[in-house]
């Protein structure tokens, strides 16, 4: 089947005479705004990679530049370039455009002239759509003589006219103009509507593909269903090409590489064919090879690709936090699979039940497990009927290994008086996106901040090669950053109930060492300098802990620096074993504390330490590993510490953390069972 030609070719006509000098209602003229939408729009098609061909005319213009102009009455108007792809020449040129004191601006001769262009240069090409989009405010007295004519003209040749300057309602009040709007079936916008849509660039459009995989049922039936991916992280980095067309050959300088390898013995550098490597994995101390059959051995096969139906569970029983992250499917029928499809979707409907299934994308691809959501869609086909749309969106679930089980504080110990509890629920309310019936941040109209300043550094630095880029973001895009005006407004009150009820303060944390009684402090500037080079890994922090102190470090950074190193040793451990390094961390410490009378640093540690254990689900392992050695230090131990040894033994326990799972009844054949 022939691909489906999407190009189109687009005239843009913009008023750059007397009348463009204009002031709007904001205090800008309309040439300054419609030379930044034409920049913009000339930049979108640019960074979504477009193949429509477009030509710039400028009207009102100190020059006349055009085929036409030997008839007479086309003069002060320039063709800048002729149907073809947008380059960053031609923005370059837009930018640099200057209005032109002339007093005829003849705009209806320009929409014929452009007319006339996309007659003889779409000739034996095929176009979607053919458009002309013309800037201007339609001030320049024009004749309406031959307005049956072009407005035929352009109904024949099924050219889409646009108008962007003033709003329609605006223009109608002219008789002429209206009369001109109705016969040429133009649409006429105002500034105000369409700077908010060219503000933002856009990514390249991708056609979605189907994925189309047999939905089974085990060996009982099958049924046919496509896929396509509704939504997915896009990627932030961009796909950048080498270009030579300025290079000369004399400037081009082939590199060649060369990789050699060795090894350490004696002293000595031994040098290794490549063919004689393999790849290892370092547990500890310990170097594991691992040869190419060995991969191939404990490689896990997934096996063919499939989407298959494991059972069905009650909605309630997947929680919104159970749904996972890596992009959501939407399934629909074949269309001989339609009836089967449908009775298993009004069933699921009708009992509130979703399908749990195993999807393998691709042959030995690793495998994941997704709930099935039955939805509907009302839509309208081609004679403009309406039509209900059934389809499954699938969202991954996570395994056994993603869970990971917190013990959070519990908030019963705070007790919100009336007072309080209004303050929240107006701020709430005043906050809300979704008051108004019309929603903010939906996805399809939120733009990414990050992608958008990306693509507006790269515009700079093509229209500006030598330039360096600005350091102010802008306007549009840091709008994506704040909260909207007007949300803000209508909850600044509320705001200042909240920060008056609960008198919010910020902490200050100073960091101190004590040493022969004298506290020294450092400020933050120094802490930075320092930190960049005092540096302990996790392969060997003690020998790094020690090295540094002894090679002079700052000893409060030092021992900050191997307090976080501990904590997340701690965090990713899995075992007692794991937790033998921390232990030994903590050793070190205690001792460094001990030694240098700042016993309360060291206590204040283990608290958080057992934070640590207990949230990240190590209850079971927190009676062995404090054991070891690294329990507070009690004023029995050394006379200026404030804890007492009944104080210590009640920190040594610690409370068993119910099982979360226990919370869910799940019944004994539900399906879901075994993946909880």
């Amino acid at each position: 089947m022939a691909a489906i030609n999407k190009k189109e070719a687009i005239v843009l006509a913009i008023d750059v005479g007397k009348s463009s000098l204009q002031l709007d209602s904001d205090g800008k003229t309309y040439f300054e705004k419609s030379k930044f939408c034409v920049s913009m729009i000339l930049k979108r098609k640019i960074f979504a990679e477009s193949k429509d061909y477009l030509a710039l005319i400028l009207f009102g213009s100190s020059h006349t530049n055009n085929h036409l102009s030997h008839k007479g009455c086309y003069d002060n108007i320039e063709i800048v370039t002729s149907l073809g792809i947008v380059t960053w020449d031609l923005v370059k040129h837009i930018n640099s455009l200057s209005s032109a004191d002339i007093t005829p601006s003849n705009w209806l001769n320009t929409l014929v002239l452009a007319a006339d262009i996309l007659k003889k240069e779409t000739e034996e090409k095929i176009f979607k759509e053919l458009q002309i989009v013309m800037f201007s405010n339609l001030e320049a007295d024009v004749s309406f003589d031959k307005l049956n004519i072009i407005a035929s003209c352009l109904k024949t040749q099924n050219i889409n006219l646009t108008i962007v300057g003033k709003h329609c309602e605006v223009l109608s009040l002219n008789p002429k103009l209206e009369t001109f709007i109705m016969e040429t079936e133009a649409t006429a916008v105002n500034f105000n509507s369409v700077l908010p849509k060219l503000s933002h660039y856009k990514q390249k459009e991708v056609t979605p593909r189907a994925w189309n995989i047999p939905l089974s049922f085990g060996n009982v039936f099958n049924i046919r269903v496509c896929g396509y991916k509704k939504i997915d992280e896009s990627a932030k980095s961009l796909k950048w090409l080498l270009c030579k067309n300025y290079d000369t050959e004399d400037s081009i300088t082939a590199m060649k590489k060369h990789t050699t390898y060795f090894y350490i013995e004696n002293s000595e550098q031994i040098q290794v064919d490549r063919e004689d490597i393999i790849d290892g994995f370092r547990f500890g101390d310990t170097i594991i090879p691992v040869s190419n059959l060995d991969t191939d051995a404990y490689s896990y096969k997934s096996g063919p690709r499939c989407l298959q139906v494991l059972g069905f569970t009650k909605a309630k029983n997947i929680q919104r936090s159970f749904l996972m992250d890596g992009g959501s499917y939407i399934f629909k029928p074949h269309k001989e699979d339609i009836v089967p499809f449908k009775v298993i979707f009004n069933a699921m409907v009708e009992r509130e039940e979703l399908m749990i299934v195993r999807k393998i994308y691709l042959n030995n691809c690793l495998p994941t497990i997704g709930a099935m959501f039955p939805q509907r869609e009302d839509t309208e086909n081609t004679e403009h009927t309406p039509n209900i749309l059934h389809y499954f969106v699938c969202v991954n679930l996570p395994f056994a290994e993603d869970e990971h089980l917190f013990k959070l504080p519990s908030l019963k110990s705070f007790k919100p008086n009336c007072e309080e509890n209004n303050a929240v629920r107006n701020l709430i309310d005043a906050m809300d996106l979704d008051k108004d019936g019309n929603e903010l941040f939906m996805p399809e109209n939120t733009h990414d901040p990050e992608l958008q300043y990306v693509y507006d550094c790269i515009a700079q630095k093509a229209i500006n090669p030598n330039k360096l880029l600005t350091k102010t973001i802008p306007e549009p895009i840091q709008s994506l950053l704040n909260p909207p005006k007007r949300i803000m407004e209508k909850s600044k009150q509320t705001i200042n109930e909240i920060i008056k009820i609960f008198s919010l303060q910020q902490e200050k944390y100073e960091k101190c060492l004590v040493e022969d009684n004298n506290i020294l402090q450092f400020d933050c500037d120094e802490e930075t300098d320092f930190s960049k080079q005092c540096v302990i890994t996790a392969f060997s922090p003690i020998e790094d802990f020690n090295k540094l102190l002894k090679n002079g470090f700052n000893s409060v950074i030092v021992c900050e620096n191997m307090k976080h190193i501990t904590l997340d040793l701690i965090e990713s451990s899995t075992s007692m074993e794991d937790l033998e390094k921390p232990a030994l961390n903590l050793k070190v410490l205690r001792e460094f504390y001990i030694n240098n009378n700042d016993i309360k640093s060291y206590n204040n540690l283990m608290y958080l330490v057992k934070d640590s254990v207990l949230i990240s689900g190590k209850e079971g392992m927190w009676s062995q590993f404090v054991d070891s050695g690294i329990g507070l230090i009690t004023n029995q131990e050394i006379e200026i510490s404030d804890i007492s040894q009944e104080l210590s033994e009640q920190f040594m326990k610690h409370e068993v953390l119910q099982d979360v799972t226990a919370e869910f009844i799940i019944d004994d054949d539900d399906p879901l069972k075994e993946f909880l």
